[in-house]
């Protein structure tokens, strides 16, 4: 079932002002904001936006008497934070299994965070909080404690590897169409990085990537699309010949 939240600016006046609240119940407001990720910077600033209707297949029914589609972006919102930050912060480890025909191989791929991050983390803050039609965006801000910095800086002055990578999921599947289009981001990223120094298709390939800048995120014919900067640091390469 499809839903018209904004229907009139009076509507959509008061949409905004419900899930600022929201918010502001759960943070504080941050101003001023300018995209900052570099490891100079103590300070993460960047957008974000996620859709205000779920497409029909993500939920049975919505309670519009409810604000159900409201509640569906500010839930999506929920989530999408901390997930961003996390691979901003800590990155992902991932472990990855290219397919091989001639082995009879399936292609696998995971990623997990490092260390998660919870939305009411007292270092996060929110800005500039918009809604339209079909998406409500705003500037998050997080203050990284010195801990974080440090370790920031770790990966700026080793000088790991820099990759980039572009993946796609499914606007149907919701989140996990985005956590889809960002592991197919990191694969191919992963996957053209190494082919450019092993001679031989891998058994196994593991280590962790960290997003060197705030990913971009658009929907192109209903799909999700991540494009993604990382740094990467390959932990171990099995190849098949120790087997």
């Amino acid at each position: 079932m499809e839903t018209k939240l904004l229907s009139s600016l009076s509507s959509q006046a008061k949409a905004f002002a419900r899930l600022f609240a929201c918010f502001c119940i759960l943070m504080c407001v941050v101003h001023n904001a300018v995209p900052q990720v570099l490891a100079t910077q103590q300070t993460i600033k960047f957008p974000v936006w996620v859709l205000i209707e779920p497409e029909p297949s993500c939920v049975e029914e919505l309670d519009e008497s409810k604000d159900g589609a409201l509640t569906f972006a500010i839930t999506h919102m929920r989530t999408s934070v901390p997930f961003i930050l996390e691979g901003l912060i800590y990155g992902w480890n991932f472990t990855y299994t290219p397919s091989d025909k001639m082995r009879n191989v399936e292609e696998y791929f995971e990623y997990t965070p490092i260390s998660e991050i919870k939305l009411g983390d007292k270092n996060i803050s929110f800005s500039q909080l918009k809604a339209d039609d079909s998406r409500f965006s705003c500037w998050v801000a997080y203050e990284r404690t010195d801990l974080q910095y440090a370790l920031r800086q770790h990966w700026n002055s080793v000088k790991f590897p820099k990759i980039a990578g572009t993946g796609s999921g499914s606007i149907r599947d919701g989140d996990a169409g985005i956590h889809d289009a960002y592991a197919e981001a990191i694969k191919k990223a992963v996957r053209e990085y190494v082919q450019g120094f092993t001679k031989n298709k891998p058994k196994e390939i593991s280590g962790t990537v960290l997003l060197e800048d705030y990913p971009l995120l658009s929907v192109q014919s209903g799909r999700y699309v991540a494009k993604l900067e990382l740094l990467v640091k390959i932990s171990r390469i099995v190849p098949y010949s120790s087997f």
